[in-house]
């Protein structure tokens, strides 16, 4: 397994998605301590890519420090554990129920948003 680019958390966006930059750059300023590393994985090479595409259509990969791949909520929820601003929320989001809720909401959201950054509903700058 590899661990994330440099000791630090990589996660792997759309970057043809303006609400998945949107969503990235928030997760940012959470991050004063720079535990996350945002990679554009449509700039990466096919070999460099984590996921295969059609698993990354469904959710946001994520390597973990010791080199675990989460996909979706999962990476999500390990993102903002890791951040000072967002690690309660992180923790609730194990939470019986929350966490169901949360899974839910995440998958029905990664399965309706907007792919091409040329849509209005996907310009997010």
């Amino acid at each position: 397994m590899m661990a994330g680019r440099g000791g630090k958390i990589t996660m792997y966006y759309d970057g043809r998605c303006g609400v998945c930059r949107a969503g990235v750059k928030r997760l940012g300023r959470l991050d004063w301590l720079g535990a996350l590393e945002p990679v554009d994985y449509t700039s990466l090479a096919p070999a460099e890519r984590p996921v295969e595409e059609s698993v990354f259509m469904r959710g946001m990969p994520l390597r973990t420090r010791d080199g675990r791949l989460l996909v979706g909520f999962p990476a999500i929820r390990h993102a903002f554990i890791h951040t000072p601003m967002g690690w309660l929320l992180g923790w609730l989001l194990y939470v019986p129920g929350i966490s169901h809720l949360g899974r839910l909401g995440y998958d029905a959201f990664a399965r309706r948003r907007p792919r091409d950054a040329a849509e209005p509903a996907c310009r997010v700058d």
